[in-house]
């Protein structure tokens, strides 16, 4: 359960300061003592979110959609949001005379890996002007670099919104037609990385708010993946948006490593042909391109297809893609390659069978904490010592092992980008090992360098 207080006096941020202006009023009606809410949900844990306001039922909301205006006194209300039977996150809503406000519904993945956490954030909506066309981005897509929005002919209308965040509002002197294209970019790029269908148009007079939703990993389901929803602030609908990889968007690229201990040598291939051949456990592959954009991956051992599924490539991203898991389960994780750093960037990921929960441990510090099966650490910078690290099972805290790391793993990291694969089986404490796979020097010609680490079970 989150907590939070959302205090949307000040919530205007980056906003109009004009207030809303209901198309109900005349100038010379006496200011409504009523404010208005709309709940729009970008991602939540569960299906549909319930929103309460002072423990009364006021919305209902699917994945994607919004609810109706919602008219409140103003005032100051407790909220809480529930799905699945669960309470998802609660807050305090002040709500000033007059208002209109817009609730954003998103999604963070927990950092142990077990599922996401709600997130709500508070939007006050600008007001109109015959003369202009107006939008603004909204990025609540986590894990999206930073974006731009360019219009029809290649004219920068937003700049630089980081997830998080919010552009002030785009003025466009003319009406955008219907099925007219925006262009979504990086920020000092003039390069598309995505055209963005606008099905409805946009009228001189009109407001829209962009909301940039979802995950950009290429493991992602429809309903999670990226996206981009229109809110009419007029109308209080919302419409999704086509979004799809631009011509001559950068390629995506994609490298595997074999840590499922109970599986023989796979072969890889995808919708485009074939990419790699006998990949053993504990091996790695070099970089391979894809088109941005939906792809398909099959690996497949000697008799039988193991894994099988859609990627969703990101244009110019590089993901590492860790199969792992039982002969019966076989999973695939993706993890995004993080950037250079003028020192040691590194990570952990946790894939040993059977260790639902661990610690690794440098004497009494953590170094990683209650990291989940198939989870990995965030990327952190720092240089790697000489030590011997204790991985524990931190639901059994007598089952462990010892991992060194000497000096040949430390002059590789050096300035490097890694990740620490821990992998093998309980089942097996022998089986358990550690290895720093140095993800900076792959390239399409060569995989990543792989450093074993003595593993040995602890007394």
């Amino acid at each position: 359960m989150r907590k939070a207080l959302l205090l949307l006096s000040i919530l205007g941020l980056h906003c109009e300061p004009a207030p809303y202006q209901s198309p109900n009023r005349t100038p010379e009606s006496p200011p409504p003592k009523s404010a208005f809410v709309h709940l729009f949900v970008g991602g939540s844990p569960a299906a549909e979110v319930e929103l309460r306001l002072s423990q009364k039922v006021r919305a209902i909301v699917p994945r994607r959609e919004i609810s109706p205006r919602i008219e409140l006194a103003a005032g100051e209300y407790p909220l809480l949001l529930t799905g699945a039977g669960q309470s998802l996150l609660t807050s305090g809503l002040v709500l000033l005379p007059g208002s209109e406000t817009l609730l954003i519904a998103s999604s963070l993945p927990r950092p142990d890996g077990a599922g996401s956490e709600q997130r709500l954030s508070a939007l006050a909506l600008g007001g109109r002007d015959p003369k202009w066309a107006r939008l603004r981005l909204l990025h609540a897509a986590e894990g999206a670099p930073p974006l731009s929005l360019a219009g029809p002919v290649g004219e920068l209308l937003v700049d630089g919104v980081a997830s998080g965040a919010v552009s002030a509002y785009a003025q466009l002197g003319k009406s955008l037609a219907v099925d007219e294209k925006l262009h979504l970019r990086s920020p000092g790029d003039s390069r598309a990385l995505f055209d963005v269908t606008v099905t409805t148009g946009l009228g001189l007079g009109s407001t829209a708010t962009l909301v940039a939703t979802g995950e950009v990993g290429p493991l992602a389901t429809p309903d999670e993946s990226f996206g981009l929803t229109a809110f009419d602030e007029a109308s209080g609908t919302v419409k999704s948006l086509p979004v799809v990889p631009a011509a001559g968007a950068p390629d995506g690229r994609i490298y595997l490593f074999h840590a499922a201990s109970g599986l023989g040598p796979v072969t890889a291939k995808s919708s485009k042909g074939p990419l790699w051949s006998s990949l053993d456990y504990e091996q790695g592959t070099p970089l391979s391109a894809l088109p941005a954009g939906m792809n398909t991956l099959s690996l497949d051992g000697a008799t039988a297809t193991v894994w099988q599924g859609a990627l969703k490539l990101w244009p110019g991203r590089d993901w590492l893609l860790l199969l792992y898991g039982s002969r019966m389960t076989p999973k695939l994780l993706a993890l995004p390659r993080p950037g250079r750093a003028p020192q040691t960037v590194w990570r952990v990921v946790n894939l040993v069978e059977g260790l639902a929960v661990a610690d690794l441990l440098d004497g009494d510090d953590e170094v990683a904490s209650k990291l989940g099966y198939g989870t990995a650490t965030p990327p952190q910078l720092g240089d790697l010592k000489r030590r011997t690290l204790r991985l524990r099972d931190w639901q059994q805290s007598s089952v462990s092992w010892d991992i060194e790391f000497d000096q040949t793993a430390v002059d590789a990291a050096q300035d490097q980008v890694v990740t620490m694969v821990l992998t093998g089986s309980v089942a097996n404490r022998n089986s358990v090992s550690a290895l720093l796979l140095v993800e900076s020097r792959a390239a399409t010609t060569m995989a990543a360098p792989i450093v074993p680490l003595t593993t040995t079970p602890s007394s």
